[in-house]
């Protein structure tokens, strides 16, 4: 199988810091960025825009269609799906949904929620997404994380029977089952720290098993120079946390791209409709 690369269209400080905040001005050339490096290395990518990004930098949404990349949402104000109830949320990706749709013209097929927070007590939210005409979801960190995650959930894309007799399908983050437990390593900060060597081995391991790697990635992670300009002072351990790796983070990225199919998001969930086990079959086995 080959790897999924997806990238989470969003702003460093209003997505991490406060979701109250406006998109910085650095988001936009940071996408455009991460567009040109696709570009060059002749890959296609899932995008999963957010609402704000969009509404300031629409031409970057339009080029991202343009160039072939899927268009999928990030909800509109990267606010955590377990803090939103049904109606909000279902409000919030109504509003991304339609945004996305009406900019590029093409249809929105895919959901990622913001810090991976579908969570066990936020799962209502897969019902929710199949009614507005969504086939996917890829918000499931199957690891042990402090915060989120779904420890026990398949690894690989499952259906979910959801309301109505929908079926949804579910492309959880990847993830490495060490001593039965699993470990993130999908990308992000994991792939800012994580030396390529180790990378490169977890993606072939899951590869030559025939799996899905659903790799992950942002564009201020192509921006080491970013804390440099920020209007306001940071914490030492939130720049060592948040800005550690940057520098080296895109040659790691063209290296992974060079070296894997990769395929989009939505082909994923396509042949996932009638090839993938649903959840139910995997709770009987």
């Amino acid at each position: 199988m080959p790897l999924v690369c997806t990238v989470d269209v969003e702003d460093w400080a209003q997505s991490t810091l406060d979701t109250a905040m406006p998109i910085s001005d650095r988001a936009g050339p940071n996408m455009e960025r991460v567009l040109d490096v696709l570009a060059e290395e002749n890959v296609q990518a899932t995008c999963f825009v957010l609402g704000k990004f969009a509404e300031k930098f629409p031409d970057t949404v339009r080029r991202i269609a343009a160039e072939g990349h899927e268009v999928a949402s990030h909800g509109y104000g990267h606010v955590d799906v377990f803090q939103m109830s049904p109606t909000q949320f279902r409000e919030d990706i109504r509003r991304s949904k339609d945004q996305l749709e009406t900019l590029t013209g093409v249809g929105v097929k895919g959901y990622r929620a913001p810090d991976f927070s579908i969570v066990k007590e936020s799962l209502w939210a897969l019902d929710v997404l199949a009614e507005e005409g969504f086939i996917y979801d890829a918000s499931i960190n199957p690891a042990v994380l402090a915060r989120f995650g779904v420890p026990g959930f398949p690894s690989q894309p499952v259906r979910m029977p959801v309301s109505g007799g929908l079926t949804l399908v579910e492309l959880p983050v990847a993830t490495l089952r060490v001593m039965g437990r699993h470990l993130p390593v999908a990308g992000g900060g994991y792939h800012r720290l994580l030396p390529y060597s180790l990378i490169r081995w977890v993606i072939e391991r899951t590869v030559l098993a025939e799996e899905v790697f659903m790799a992950y990635c942002h564009p201020y992670e192509f921006d080491p120079d970013e804390f440099k300009h920020l209007k306001f002072p940071l914490p030492l351990k939130t720049r060592l946390h948040q800005g550690l790796g940057r520098r080296g983070f895109e040659n790691k990225f063209r290296q992974m791209l060079r070296q894997f199919e990769t395929t989009l998001a939505a082909t994923v969930a396509e042949k996932a409709l009638d090839a993938a086990p649903s959840f139910s079959e995997l709770l009987k086995s």
